[in-house]
């Protein structure tokens, strides 16, 4: 890549990309490897559980901003929604059993690596989740006039993903409820549409901490019958 000219250096980064990702595809074309469904949700769920942790550590961007003593108030919604949005999104990932989706549903070879794969976005959104309400805490501090509408979507969108894509590899293969089914979905986009709300991470905590609740009471009243 030394060698090519800059606007080539791009292209050729992501097919790179691409071709590193398919290695164990194809690798697993030929016959499956042997693994363990228990060892292998383990080491997805700590990796999601360390990305998650991270996002936490945004607070202190937020602890810093208070210390400048400028708009407390946007600054203590900003904390609270935080928290509200990852612990909730912390629950709702290991709502599921990860282990006894790829024990049964998807021991295929195709679905296996729609869950292996689909974390991507997973950690990709849980990271991004940390970054924008850090980025968030900065525009609060650093601008005396309202903040534009759009710019709480730098929180609001990571966690719309993040909902979607453990919707899409942990709910719909456990076949719950029509309830559970539609309120992932809903939710995300209620979320996405709060960016746009005067305290975004606020609105976007207490939606999500909604979905808890009803996935909660479902799966209790699921366990009852």
């Amino acid at each position: 890549m030394l060698f090519l000219p800059a606007p080539a250096q791009l292209p050729a980064i992501i097919g790179l990309i691409v071709a590193e990702l398919s290695v164990p595809v194809w690798a697993q074309s030929a016959g499956m490897t042997p693994w363990h469904p228990h060892h292998i949700a383990e080491r997805y769920e700590l990796f999601t559980l360390i990305v998650l942790g991270e996002s936490v550590a945004a607070a202190a961007a937020v602890r810093s901003a208070f210390d400048r003593h400028h708009n407390a108030g946007a600054l203590y919604l900003l904390a609270t929604g935080g928290l509200l949005m990852v612990f909730a999104m912390w629950w709702l990932y290991f709502a599921r059993p990860a282990h006894t989706v790829l024990a049964t549903t998807h021991q295929a070879h195709r679905k296996r690596f729609t869950w292996a794969y689909g974390h991507y976005l997973i950690f990709a959104s849980a990271a991004a989740e940390g970054a924008g309400l850090a980025a968030y805490a900065k525009l609060i501090t650093r601008r005396t006039d309202v903040l534009s509408p759009a710019a709480g979507v730098v929180i609001t969108m990571p966690v719309a993903i993040f909902l979607i894509t453990v919707w899409a590899i942990h709910v719909r293969p456990h076949q719950r409820s029509g309830v559970e089914q539609l309120a992932f979905p809903a939710v995300a986009v209620a979320v996405l549409v709060a960016g746009h709300s005067l305290a975004p991470a606020v609105v976007a905590g207490l939606l999500v901490a909604a979905l808890l609740v009803v996935v909660t009471v479902t799966d209790r009243t699921e366990r009852v019958r």
